[in-house]
């Protein structure tokens, strides 16, 4: 079990020094992926998107992790797998923060007022959809009063951030890519639902700052 309260000050500190960043992505990444510095190197342009690693303390004061199942929306290639709350930078947004806290209030119906931002991981480049992805990780001091998206949020995920810890829960497979090609990955198996691909690397990060109290 992970304390709430504990991991949020840890946490708070260690995001404010050097973050593991990419040996923690390589623990979750599919066989293929490259470090997004060499992707970055490779596309003429790319878009730009933020998400929020969005903690909050369970009854009994665990560290609980939100994440959500996405629709089937037409167009869009990570449907219907597990992500973050977030989604792209608009005209408007002061900065890419304000793009995360937004879009967590759009697609789960957290308010900015409600979440205590701790910092930031590492950015990802995720090919298939041509997004460079800045992750934030904030928090909110009792469970969420959800309003969910009913066009992008098929269902949301409440994890406890032990469960990520565990190592039995670590698999992996082969996935059917969004270009149509078979993808050999880890993933976070959990109670039948896979986790895996940027989500999964991005919490990779998340654990290994945790980790690090040890």
């Amino acid at each position: 079990m992970v304390i709430f309260d504990d991991a949020i000050v840890l946490l708070k500190r260690a995001l404010s020094n050097d973050l593991p960043g990419i040996d923690a992505h390589r623990m979750m990444a599919p066989d293929h992926r490259k470090p997004a510095s060499e992707y970055l190197k490779e596309v003429k342009s790319y878009k730009t998107g933020c998400v929020m690693a969005l903690l909050f303390p369970s009854e009994t004061g665990e560290a609980t992790l939100v994440l959500m199942e996405r629709t089937g929306v037409e167009g869009d290639v990570h449907a219907h797998q597990v992500s973050f709350p977030g989604g792209k930078v608009e005209e408007g947004d002061e900065g890419f923060l304000m793009t995360a806290l937004r879009e967590v209030h759009e697609e789960v119906g957290v308010s900015s007022a409600e979440i205590n931002v701790l910092g930031a991981l590492t950015e990802l480049y995720i090919p298939p959809s041509n997004f460079l992805v800045y992750p934030f990780v904030g928090y909110v001091s009792k469970r969420p009063d959800y309003n969910l998206s009913v066009d992008e949020v098929k269902n949301i995920l409440e994890v406890p951030l032990s469960f990520f810890l565990a190592s039995e829960n670590k698999k992996e497979t082969t996935f059917s890519s969004a270009r149509g090609y078979s993808v050999k990955a880890p993933y976070y198996d959990y109670s039948g639902i896979k986790i895996w691909g940027a989500t999964a690397m991005m919490i990779a990060e998340l654990v290994a700052l945790i980790e690090s109290r040890d």
